[in-house]
């Protein structure tokens, strides 16, 4: 079922209909990747294979966006895997855009990938999770991934309507991770603008020249970004599991908004579609 591929902290907040459901994908191999050249030739009898990934860093070259409250999930449960782990404290360690958002990939680094070339996806290895688990060849944070991560697929048993299904569960869980994100930041008196400050270092696709050489925070940015949490950033994160854990339905659906509820309509419409073919 779904709910077993989700973060557990959703469990009590999310639709039963989408919790129950079993999505039962078949193309997307994430142990034996799908997308490798090999395994293209074998499942297609086209002869041109447009993209491929290596077997080695599959979809993995993607630095993730870790919600703060997901991060907090980690520590506080430590189903965490151990070079993810150290990966987290050194990020935290190094002020290396561990901010009380959630940890980020360096703003350099959104800027280059967010203008990537069309053959670099799955290739670059420089570009590879900070919480990918060489040794085991898969996530390192599976129980507490992203919202990316949980629903990118490169291939679906289900063809379009599968895709769109997991394009509108994109749409959904970003938004839930956000507001969820918020709510926390605001219950551990965070402002509007101290919160807005946070998110003009996520999802960048220009920056300055300054900007584009800082793969650290300068400690006074950091500092002042952290609203008096800089000390026990660790702590804070556990914070905000904390408290997205206590959340009721009701305080979940306050969360979301209108604008909530009707992305998570879109994605039961398009669930009941793939149900209905």
């Amino acid at each position: 079922m779904l709910k077993h591929q989700l973060p557990e902290i959703y469990h009590k907040i999310f639709p039963r209909p989408l919790l129950n459901w079993s999505p039962n994908e078949q193309k997307a191999d994430c142990l034996n990747c799908s997308m490798t050249a090999e395994n293209q030739r074998r499942s297609s009898s086209k002869k041109l294979i447009d993209i491929s990934y290596q077997a080695h860093l599959k979809c993995c070259t993607f630095h993730p966006f870790q919600p703060n409250f997901l991060v907090g999930g980690l520590l506080t449960t430590g189903r965490i895997k151990t070079s993810a782990l150290h990966s987290i404290e050194n990020m935290i360690a190094k002020r290396s855009y561990a901010l009380p958002i959630g940890l980020l990939p360096s703003v350099p680094h959104q800027v280059e990938f967010n203008h990537r070339k069309k053959h670099e996806f799955g290739n670059r290895e420089d570009w590879l999770c900070p919480y990918f688990d060489k040794a085991a060849n898969n996530c390192g944070v599976w129980k507490f991934r992203g919202a990316v991560c949980t629903t990118f697929f490169c291939k679906s048993s289900h063809g379009k309507k599968g895709l769109e299904f997991w394009d509108a569960a994109n749409n959904y869980l970003t938004y839930v991770e956000a507001a969820l994100m918020e709510e926390a930041l605001v219950m551990l008196d965070f402002s509007p603008r101290q919160i807005s400050d946070n998110l003009a270092y996520l999802n960048r696709f220009e920056a300055s020249d300054k900007e584009l050489k800082m793969k650290v925070l300068p400690l006074g940015l950091a500092k002042e970004l952290w609203n008096g949490y800089f000390e026990d950033q660790a702590g804070f994160y556990k914070k905000c599991f904390a408290i997205v854990s206590e959340m009721g339905l009701k305080e979940f659906k306050l969360a979301m908004g209108d604008q909530g509820q009707m992305l998570e309509k879109e994605l039961l419409l398009r669930l009941k579609t793939i149900k209905e073919s």
